[in-house]
């Protein structure tokens, strides 16, 4: 997948070569190597460490994945896509393979690098991003069998749902936490109320 994505897309969907065990897997090493880079990056790169919360760290990789998973599914069922929930969960996941690649040495090399050598280490880890969006880009283009002019417009039309999904949920997280105020406000003043 990462060298031949065209191939390894189409493997991966049509003879079944991948797998959600395989495709959660990739996603936990991801998360490992997000949890490992928080954890010990050198001084050069994180000179005020501050600690680092295990949970927030996972819900970064975590959430974005699923983000995208669900946007890009969404949108593709109303433009005649092809892939189903899981095949564009396991194309994403898959599509992540680069990163924990990249990221575990690169975190490594952090702590005996020299300040001059420091932007390699963050044009590697750089690079692997840009490899994630190529592979994620290619690996939905064979998934849904589009061409190369509608898998632009469906991607960005995943970013823009992706982006509207996220404004939704801040929307509304904001209002169950003035609803919970309220109660928590009637509940103060029917309580002291009585004394």
């Amino acid at each position: 997948i990462i060298f031949h994505p065209f191939d390894g897309f189409w493997d991966l969907k049509h003879e079944k070569r991948g797998s959600i065990k395989g495709a959660l897997t990739i996603l936990a090493i991801t998360v490992v190597a997000f949890l490992y880079n928080a954890v010990g990056k050198g001084y050069l790169f994180d000179p005020y460490f501050s600690g680092v919360n295990f949970i927030l760290e996972a819900t970064y990789v975590v959430l974005p994945v699923m983000l995208w998973v669900t946007a890009n599914w969404c949108l593709t069922t109303l433009f005649d896509g092809e892939g189903t929930y899981k095949e564009v969960f396991v194309a994403t996941c898959y599509s992540l393979t680069p990163l924990p690649m990249l990221l575990i040495p690169c975190t490594i090399a952090s702590n005996f690098v020299t300040l001059a050598e420091a932007d390699i280490v963050n044009f590697l880890i750089g690079f692997a991003y840009i490899w994630v969006a190529f592979l994620l880009f290619f690996g939905m283009m064979v998934t849904h069998d589009y061409s190369l002019g509608k898998n632009v417009l469906t991607t960005a039309g995943t970013i823009v749902g992706f982006a509207f999904i996220m404004f939704v949920a801040a929307l509304f997280t904001g209002l169950l936490a003035k609803i919970v105020s309220f109660v928590y406000a009637i509940i103060n003043e029917i309580t002291y109320g009585w004394d």
